[in-house]
């Protein structure tokens, strides 16, 4: 007759749902690395993309902080919301700023963000939610010669069996249609 060994069951059982869950670092300690321009690099899933565009910095951050305009130039984002953080002023209708909340959908995701790192004109950091997803998503723009600006992603996604269900280079295709989106609207003239 079998023996049934209750607590090793339970054990085994507790790892495979630990497994399932993940154990990758909270929230918390993912707005402190994004507070300081940082990715986790130790997440299963990372990319850095980057592009040059023939706009000054100025015109690229512009775009890129007036999320409620993204689905205007971003095929891929489908609709944003942004909550203001308690006593902050107003940064402009639809923009994003330090401390701002931000809710948005791109494929059939719904993402939903805080601004971690904002310094105009140069790096916007946010982190964010999807699902079981946690991210870390960070903008840098160089001024280039000639009046052009190098923009550069890097971002890290967390969570349970994140690699399993998207991939690094998935994530940098991502990012690198963002970009190109970006590169076509800051270009227009």
């Amino acid at each position: 007759m079998k023996t049934f060994r209750a607590p090793a069951t339970i054990a085994a059982l507790a790892m495979s749902l630990m497994g399932l869950v993940g154990c990758g670092p909270s929230m918390t300690r993912l707005d402190e690395l994004a507070r300081v321009g940082s990715i986790n690099r130790n997440a299963p899933v990372i990319a850095h993309v980057q592009i040059e565009i023939a706009a000054q910095p100025a015109r690229v951050w512009a775009l890129l902080v007036n999320a409620s305009a993204w689905p205007q130039w971003d095929p891929d984002i489908s609709k944003v919301s942004l909550t203001q953080p308690p006593g902050a002023g107003s940064p402009g209708a639809g923009s994003l700023g330090p401390g701002v909340r931000f809710t948005w959908g791109e494929g059939s995701n719904t993402v939903h963000s805080e601004v971690q790192l904002f310094e105009p004109e140069r790096r916007l950091a946010w982190t964010g939610t999807a699902l079981t997803a946690k991210a870390i998503h960070e903008w840098e723009l160089t001024p280039a010669p000639g009046g052009q600006t190098m923009v550069a992603i890097n971002e890290s996604m967390d969570g349970p069996l994140m690699a399993k269900l998207f991939s690094s280079q998935q994530l940098a295709e991502s990012g690198a249609a963002w970009l190109a989106s970006l590169k076509k609207a800051a270009e227009q003239h």
